[in-house]
């Protein structure tokens, strides 16, 4: 009688943090992200199904500043590396997004939010203790912890093995340069 009294208390206290974080709107699969930010990043890019990295970055922090780091990033990495980066970045906020959708995660409508001040806080969403970027982290912030970890394999599945990895460390320096160019230390 004991053990059926547990159980039935223990499925007592399961249903309530359920109902509990219904109520609060929140996703076990979004895990304390900023879907606000998710969802400015996205709207600054061209929506859902048009995202485009370029325009996102093009709209925060203009044409110019983006074209030198991505002439930056081909010198440290090479051009291919440079254009792969690229769409591996547009590849993995569409994931992202769509990965959301499927963990029943609903986007709210983006923010007023926009220009340097987008940029910022992405560059903070991403920057670990120490002061380091982390694009795992940013994509974390984004959308939770489960869907951030699910983006990055699936770049190694569409890019091949080690590809997140370079993904990674590619966004590490477009970020720290959009952290300068928005008078961040990162």
């Amino acid at each position: 009688m004991k053990t059926f009294a547990k159980l039935i208390a223990g499925t007592a206290l399961a249903v309530g943090v359920i109902f509990w974080a219904a109520a609060a709107g929140a996703s076990p699969a979004a895990g304390g992200a900023n879907l606000s930010l998710a969802s400015s990043l996205i709207a600054s890019g061209g929506g859902p199904g048009s995202y485009s990295t370029v325009r996102a970055f093009n709209a925060m922090i203009g044409e110019d500043a983006v074209l030198a780091n991505e002439r930056q990033i081909a010198t440290t990495y090479g051009q291919t590396n440079e254009d792969r980066f690229v769409h591996m970045f547009d590849y993995a906020i569409a994931d992202a997004w769509q990965l959301a959708g499927k963990n029943n995660v609903s986007l709210p409508p983006a923010s007023a939010t926009g220009g340097q001040a987008l940029a910022t806080q992405l560059v903070q969403a991403g920057v670990a203790q120490g002061g380091t970027f982390d694009v795992t982290r940013m994509l974390a912030s984004l959308f939770g912890e489960k869907i951030a970890n699910q983006a990055m394999a699936d770049l190694n599945v569409k890019y091949g093995a080690g590809a997140s990895d370079n993904f990674g460390r590619m966004a590490d320096q477009f970020f720290h340069n959009i952290g300068t160019t928005v008078g961040m230390n990162v």
